[in-house]
């Protein structure tokens, strides 16, 4: 219990009282704000707790929208959601009760009060220069730790022209997103915003920080420049819209902050800050901090983290680490660029009020490093963000080969990976137990981590791969920074535009899509089809699509890979059953179809690559074990084509998807560019054109005849009957399906026809 004088707490919360303030207060979060007006009434206490403003703030961002802070997060959540009849009744004077004290509103209450204006101005222990050059930063600092510049933004208009009410004079109607761990859009006006920040008492107040400010107020990027250190960026060869969020603008007063993380994509970052103070602390990689719990999915490798506010970390966990927990630290001040390394842990608080502006990066040193993070699978990133936390019992490959580095002496061996939760370890005993993680049964895994060496080298935390995930087509965790349509064009692009670099290119490639498995797959076809071999430039695949694809000279080999064998095999075996029945009818669209020249499968066996040549008739031996069908059935007809593989009871969920076969297309290069690169340069008459050139080739599309040329079954033939031709089952059952849904939402809306 957090209370003391409990007389009014007893009487007023009956047998509620077993329960802590932290709690009940919890509880009450979970309410629609109606009834936490009627709870309100119920007594003293819970009036109490029902006033509070961190709940009200809660209660406002679960709503989101463009927000006019009205002086207290109650009025302006009342107000937001149209339940304030006016204003009197919110202007009475507070009420004041004897005989009830909570240790845990004390705290709070302390966080939303206390003033930082006096934190000490110390240097702390991050190296302090006033610049470098590109050579020095490189050898000394890039991926290996944060460093404080001077001197490089001397020059910046911003450095006078982003005080704070000069930007309310020049954009103060602008609108800013806000950051906020909620799950609604928060936006305001920067003048309202600034308004907020003079009369908030938030113990997490809220902040700017604005992805998209180049583009709502394009002028404030002629205010500053990229430091001369870190103009490297690798996902500058994308397209604006394709590249992950990289720049953002901050303003956030006292208190406000960013608390624990690593940045997104295991990218490095720069920080200016063009006024005010912060304070940073930082971790290495893999040296999780006391009081933060990471979760990493097992399924797809989504990393989420738990982690007190920045202002709760240094005031709850920071005093009760010992000397040897405590991370790095250094107060920046205004005029001074930080530079984060790819993967470390930071803090940020906001000493005073504070603006400034950050980009996050890629360059050669962590290129790998965010190849990896890409890469499917959980295993590894739960190492590169919790170190080996993450993976308890099992055993290191290799660690000879890995010496031991600078976080040696930071590996805990406090808490297992149950539940896939790795809590920070350190001594930090946070009173407010909401940010506390569950306790987790010890085991004897803490003996097999004791001796363990944590490395950040790329060769080390690649051993942490799953290897079996397919890492072409398996699910990519949504914490990744891009997709893997845009990975694919973005690995292809550096490899057309950065020759140079292709050495490292092709090791991220590697990591991120095996491109090494699928480029011994596509020698090995080239080899048995007696093609020229791939050239440097061809690779890599091509294209974004879920399927390798490879342009050697003018051929095209297309690997089928999406969705394991048995998608991928009726791929496969329809595509060739469609272009056998184009040949066989004389249909036009045979023009407009490339020309197959060689199909199959590919196996991997003992080490070896070897192709098993198939055109789609009869069942190959390769296939026949996973197949188990009638050969005389499928000598003369395609069993993995789209009309026979539910005759002969074959389905693509066959189990067998983890199987080393690939099927596999070799055909003509078309001539020409996809559509989606050249629409944009297309006039009107060209458009037009194509338009009507597509239609031209669906009619013949639909012209195509039925398999056998069966006869379509009449409208009124509502069931599938023994009579009907096997391969037009499945078609029947689902029009018919397809039918009776209609059928039913017609009935729902009141409109079916009796003739239906």
């Amino acid at each position: 219990m957090e209370s003391a004088g409990n007389d009014r707490r007893d009487a007023a919360l009956g047998s509620l009282a077993v329960l802590p303030d932290e709690l009940l207060c919890a509880i009450v979060d979970l309410l629609e704000p109606t009834d936490i007006g009627r709870l309100a009434c119920v007594s003293s206490v819970m009036y109490i707790l029902c006033n509070e403003e961190p709940l009200w703030m809660s209660k406002y961002l679960s709503v989101g929208g463009h927000l006019e802070y009205k002086g207290s997060w109650k009025k302006t959540t009342l107000s937001r959601l149209s339940l304030c009849s006016g204003n009197s009744e919110l202007e009475q004077k507070a009420r004041h009760f004897d005989g009830f004290n909570s240790l845990f509103l004390y705290r709070r209450w302390y966080r939303c009060f206390t003033t930082l204006s006096n934190y000490s101005f110390d240097n702390g222990h991050v190296e302090r220069k006033d610049d470098l050059s590109l050579d020095h930063f490189h050898s000394q600092y890039d991926g290996k730790g944060p460093v404080l510049l001077g001197k490089l933004a001397e020059t910046w208009p911003a450095r006078t022209k982003w005080a704070i009410q000069q930007l309310v004079h020049d954009y103060g109607e602008v609108t800013f997103r806000i950051s906020q761990r909620s799950p609604k859009k928060i936006i305001m006006k920067l003048k309202d915003y600034v308004s907020y920040m003079e009369l908030q008492h938030d113990e997490d107040p809220l902040y700017i920080f604005d992805d998209k400010f180049g583009e709502t107020t394009p002028a404030l990027l002629e205010d500053y420049r990229v430091p001369h250190l870190f103009q490297e960026d690798l996902f500058g060869v994308l397209d604006y819209e394709q590249r992950p969020a990289f720049r953002w603008l901050i303003i956030g007063p006292e208190r406000s902050g960013a608390s624990w993380h690593v940045d997104p994509g295991l990218t490095s970052a720069w920080n200016t800050l063009l006024c005010g103070r912060k304070r940073w602390a930082l971790y290495p990689p893999g040296r999780v901090p006391g009081g933060v719990t990471v979760h990493v999915s097992d399924e797809d490798g989504d990393v989420d983290i738990e982690t007190p506010t920045s202002l709760q970390w240094w005031l709850d966990i920071y005093p009760h680490l010992a000397e040897h927990e405590k991370p790095l630290e250094c107060t920046q001040l205004p005029g001074e660029t930080i530079f984060v390394p790819s993967g470390w842990w930071h803090c940020v608080l906001n000493l005073e009020t504070t603006v400034a502006v950050t980009q996050n990066f890629v360059n050669q040193s962590n290129f790998e490093h965010v190849c990896l993070d890409m890469a499917p699978g959980h295993c590894h990133k739960g190492v590169c963000r919790a170190g080996l936390l993450a993976v308890p019992g099992k055993s290191i490959r290799d660690i000879e080969n890995h010496p031991p580095g600078t976080m040696s002496a930071w590996n805990h061996n406090d808490m297992t990976r149950a539940e896939k939760r790795l809590k920070g370890s350190g001594s930090g005993r946070a009173s407010n137990s909401a940010n506390q993680c569950a306790s987790f049964e010890f085991s004897d895994v803490h003996e097999s981590l004791e001796n363990q060496v944590f490395s950040y080298d790329i060769g080390f935390l690649s051993q942490f791969l799953e290897k079996e995930k397919d890492h072409y087509t398996s699910v990519w965790s949504p914490t990744n920074p891009i997709g893997q349509r845009e990975a694919r064009e973005w690995l292809r692009r550096l490899w057309v535009l950065k020759p140079e670099l292709r050495g490292l290119i092709w090791k991220g490639a590697c990591l991120a899509i095996s491109v090494d498995k699928w480029y011994a797959c596509l020698e090995e076809i080239s080899a048995c089809h007696s093609l020229p071999p791939p050239s440097e430039d061809e690779k890599l695949p091509v294209g974004t699509g879920s399927n390798p694809v490879f342009i050697v000279s003018d051929n095209v080999i297309k690997i089928y890979a999406e969705g394991g064998l048995g998608y991928s095999a009726h791929g496969l075996g329809t595509e060739l059953e469609f272009y056998n029945l184009l040949r066989k009818v004389g249909s036009p669209l045979i023009n407009h179809v490339p020309e197959i020249i060689a199909s199959g499968f590919l196996v991997y066996e003992d080490g070896v690559y070897r192709t098993v040549p198939w055109d789609g008739k009869g069942m190959p031996d390769v296939l026949a074990k996973y197949y188990p069908l009638e050969l005389s059935y499928t000598n003369s007809c395609f069993p993995l084509g789209l009309w026979s593989k539910q005759q002969f009871g074959m389905d693509s969920s066959t189990e067998c998807s983890n199987k080393p076969i690939w099927p596999y297309m070799v055909t003509r290069k078309c001539k020409g560019d996809i559509f989606a690169r050249v629409r944009d340069t297309l006039s009107k008459a060209d458009l037009l054109n194509l338009a009507s050139s597509l239609g031209v080739q669906m009619r013949n599309i639909h012209l195509l005849p039925l398999p056998h040329g069966e006869p379509l079954p009449k409208p009124e033939d509502n069931n599938v009957r023994d009579s009907d031709p096997p391969e037009w089952k499945q078609v029947i059952s689902t029009l018919n399906g397809r039918r009776n849904n209609i059928k039913k939402h017609l009935a729902n809306w009141g409109v079916l026809s009796q003739q239906f």
